[in-house]
């Protein structure tokens, strides 16, 4: 770019954001004319560029001036007192740009804004649409506040607030905006799709390809890192479990599947000219839906925040989104399908239809689980007893003030991850089975691919009625409950297929490769075996380790002395030193050193921290509201709360062996007494779990295999160079 066309945008930025330095209390307003701008170039069409990149250079600037008063602790600013601390290392104090629900909102906007400016040339719905949705989010993001005062007697309570606990590990740097960045880019086709109903535009196909690439690509790298963080904190402690945010998210991958398997094939005319634009519409609703999910109040989730948020505001987008969906498909379904000229189908198109729609069935699946999750919870209807796995053992241990709380936690719904698998693992070995035919059909004659994938399907079956490999070797010690013995053989029928679809991939690859006889002819073919290659592998990590991981709680005496060591596993000692300096971490302080050695070298250290920072007045903010006040899983004690820590991780490649010290003051105690002089033992839970660097190898295999693959043109390009000539 020329620097006599990007000066006047980056002089632009620098006056906003010396405005919103000097006088931040003008930056609600400021988000308020920006939405004004926004809408005013949605209707007049010659003022579009100009309004729609002045908002853009607005919106940037005020992203870039919150950072800019995160990094110089400006806590007479709520959202910096609410979120951040001056004890914060500088990486996590620019988190919080997303560390909170109006800084979320606020990006979202942004980026949703950079697609509309970008799509500004195209006509219709689909030049509109997304500067339309970051116009409603950059309301929503003025109506938070995110450049609203704090109020005088919060500022003379504490300094400020402070981060979440749970919030404070590098993990927030990536997670996060990834997640946000592939729902904007998954919003990003809705208006083409709407052009597509109503037949007015033929941009679309290239649309949803180009940014369903990009939000199935970051949306994978998101989950990843959130599967990694999961591990290490303590309130999840495994990589997956179907919390409702998960939940959600999953919805939107299995969408954007379903997209990439049919968009590259879309034409006006040609077959599932309304199916695809369909899904991009409710693709774009799940989108907001998982939005608002992560906010919401409804279900019980570990990813739950309450204060301000931001849930209705997603919620009714997503409604806006639906009403126009079902509008448009009506009008679509009323107009009869062009004549299109007979096209013989191969059966790779058939395997490609195929398997969009069961992944659309996988996501609609998950989409069911929330939604009767909601209406349980709005109907207070009583949940079963399985749905509440070990609430009679924590239920013994409780007093009876904890007892009410506890029984009102379990009462609180949430999504039925087991049911939910169970529904999956048949639509996972179709995938399988009928990837593995689509790729033999490449490789070998079609006789022999459809005898072999007959074979596989009948031996599948087996699997799936008799159970095979994790079927016999499920031991029961994993923090899952029993019910996960009624989907094993369900999970080995899956992996079984898996399996063939990884084999055929490679089979494929090595073919390609071995008749040419040329590397160049892996350009396409790699990045496809990368793909469903890689996702069969994460997919058998996954299982394995979510299937086979086990669970030992292990009681030490009380030692004689803090600097005494107790052994834990193998050769795995572990010791709890007290903290004399009373470090703050951004508004929690670390009371304990727990040190892990094996073989006489200490291998691991980190502080066992307590957190009872008092709530602001009339303002809850960022408090992490947990599901149960007593969690099996993290061996918390009753009357210790507050207490927060991550485990220690040992990684390996056939295991991660994970140690967790109780969230609880009693390993520090001298001799190890309580107060009334009684001794008690400490407890201490191992946990492994198996073959889970196949999940990070599978996983990043499936981003590489994205990145590398063929891409095509932006038609917004194309239609300004048509209109320029």
């Amino acid at each position: 770019m020329r620097w006599d066309t990007c000066w006047p945008p980056a002089l632009g930025l620098l006056l906003c954001c010396a405005l919103l330095w000097w006088l931040p209390q003008v930056g609600n307003l400021l988000l308020v004319l920006i939405a004004g701008l926004v809408v005013l170039g949605a209707v007049r069409a010659r003022l579009r560029q100009i309004l729609w990149r002045l908002a853009l250079v607005g919106l940037c600037a005020a992203c870039l001036s919150l950072v800019m008063h995160l990094l110089a602790d400006h806590f007479q600013l709520r959202y910096i007192w609410l979120y951040s601390s001056a004890t914060l290392p500088a990486y996590l104090k620019v988190a919080n740009l997303w560390g909170g629900d109006e800084g979320t909102v606020l990006l979202l906007a942004t980026l949703c804004m950079g697609i509309g400016v970008r799509n500004a040339a195209l006509p219709g719905w689909a030049g509109r649409a997304n500067a339309l949705v970051a116009a409603w989010y950059t309301l929503t993001a003025a109506g938070l506040g995110p450049f609203t005062a704090t109020p005088a007697d919060w500022l003379a309570a504490q300094a400020s607030q402070g981060m979440n606990a749970h919030l404070q590990t590098i993990w927030m740097a990536f997670h996060a905006p990834l997640i946000i960045a592939a729902y904007a880019w998954a919003i990003a086709p809705a208006g083409a799709a709407l052009d597509a109903l109503a037949r007015t535009g033929d941009a679309y196909g290239a649309l949803a390809c180009t940014y369903g690439r990009r939000a199935w690509l970051v949306l994978t790298a998101g989950i990843g890192m959130g599967m990694v963080w999961a591990l290490e904190d303590f309130t999840f402690g495994q990589l997956w479990h179907w919390d409702p945010v998960q939940t959600a998210a999953f919805a939107v991958w299995a969408m954007l599947g379903a997209l990439l398997h049919g968009a590259r094939r879309w034409r006006p005319q040609g077959r599932h000219w309304r199916a695809l634009p369909l899904f991009s519409l409710l693709t774009a609703a799940l989108a907001c839906i998982a939005m608002s999910v992560t906010r919401s109040e409804v279900l019980a989730s570990s990813h739950r925040y309450i204060g301000t948020t931001s849930w209705l505001g997603h919620l009714a987008l997503a409604g806006g989104i639906l009403g126009l969906m079902l509008w448009f498909a009506w009008r679509a379904l009323r107009r009869p399908a062009a004549q299109a000229r007979p096209v013989r189908r191969s059966a790779s198109d058939w395997g490609l239809d195929l398997s969009m729609w069961l992944f659309a069935v996988a996501a609609l699946l998950a989409v069911g689980q929330l939604l009767g999750a909601h209406v349980g919870q709005w109907l207070a209807l009583e949940k079963a007893s399985e749905l509440k796995p070990f609430f009679e053992t924590l239920a013994v241990w409780a007093s009876a003030e904890e007892l009410a709380g506890l029984r009102r936690a379990f009462d609180h719904w949430d999504v039925d991850g087991h049911a939910l698998g169970k529904w999956l693992m048949p639509v996972i070995g179709l995938l399988g089975l009928l990837g593995g035919w689509v790729f033999l059909r490449r490789s070998l004659p079609a006789r022999y691919a459809g005898l072999i994938t007959l074979g596989m399907a009948l031996w599948v079956a087996l699997t799936a009625w008799r159970g095979a490999w994790l079927t016999s070797r499920y031991t029961g010690e994993g923090v899952l409950s029993q019910r996960i013995v009624q989907v094993l053989p369900w999970l080995d029928a899956a992996l079984l297929a898996g399996m063939f679809l990884l084999l055929a991939c490679l089979a494929w690859g090595l073919r390609v490769l071995w008749r040419s006889r040329r590397l160049g002819t892996l350009r396409h073919t790699a990045p496809l075996a990368l793909i469903h290659g890689g996702a069969m592998v994460a997919l058998a990590g996954g299982l394995l380790a979510t299937a086979l991981n086990t669970y030992m709680p292990i009681n030490i005496a009380p030692a004689s002395s803090p600097q005494a060591w107790h052994r834990v596993a193998d050769q795995l000692q572990v010791r709890v030193l007290p903290v004399s300096s009373q470090q703050n971490f951004s508004g929690y302080q670390a009371v304990a050193q727990v040190q892990l050695r094996s073989d006489d070298q200490v291998i691991a250290g980190h502080a066992l921290f307590q957190d009872r920072r008092a709530l602001p007045p009339a303002y809850q903010g960022p408090v992490r509201q947990l599901c149960e006040i007593l969690d099996y899983r993290y061996a918390r004690h009753v009357g210790d709360p507050g207490y927060v820590l991550h485990p220690f991780i040992v990684r390996g490649w056939a295991q991660d062996l994970q140690v967790w010290v109780p969230a609880s003051p009693r390993l520090m105690t001298a001799a190890g007494t309580l107060d009334g002089g009684d001794a008690i033992q400490g407890v201490i839970v191992v946990r492994r779990y198996p073959f889970v660097s196949l999940v990070w190898l599978g996983l990043l295999a499936m981003v590489l295999g994205m990145l590398v693959l063929p891409g095509q043109a932006h038609p917004a390009r194309q239609w300004s160079q048509l209109s320029q000539s």
